[in-house]
């Protein structure tokens, strides 16, 4: 089970990599604690766009838990491109479809982190920044 986890702008992989649980940072960011993200991002890019792109890890998960990977740009894209209703239909399906107590999210939970991980990912444009997410899973 995930822990604490975020979604966040950064400009490169390198700044990327210095994030996590033990260091504060100033990148736009969006908390995602208690659930999946790597399983929640597949999900939404697979209701947004028809596909599932692989992850591409930035930092990969070791024995500690921890990892940092990049969210796909074709996501990134969807979720920017994306109108509210589509927003809260992804949302929905995604928090209906959780099937293991570890995975579950209120339906008002996932429309909101949904709602504003879109507009990190409006901002990314904006800001020719990169949407990453980190996770501590211990």
């Amino acid at each position: 089970m995930v822990r604490i986890g975020e979604f966040f702008l950064a400009g490169d992989d390198e700044s990327a990599r210095r994030v996590g649980p033990r260091y504060r940072h100033d990148f736009l960011a969006v908390p995602c604690d208690d659930i999946c993200p790597d399983d929640a991002v597949l999900t939404w890019e697979a209701q947004l766009t028809g596909t599932e792109s692989p992850l591409r890890d930035v930092v990969p998960m070791a024995n500690d838990g921890f990892t940092v990977f990049a969210v796909p740009e074709a996501l990134c894209t969807a979720l920017a491109a994306a109108a509210r209703d589509r927003l809260r239909a992804t949302a929905l399906t995604w928090a209906a479809a959780a099937s293991e107590p570890d995975d579950e999210i209120s339906r008002d939970s996932a429309v909101d982190l949904l709602e504003r991980v879109s507009a990190l990912a409006s901002s990314r444009e904006e800001k020719h920044l990169d949407l990453y997410c980190w996770y501590f899973a211990p």
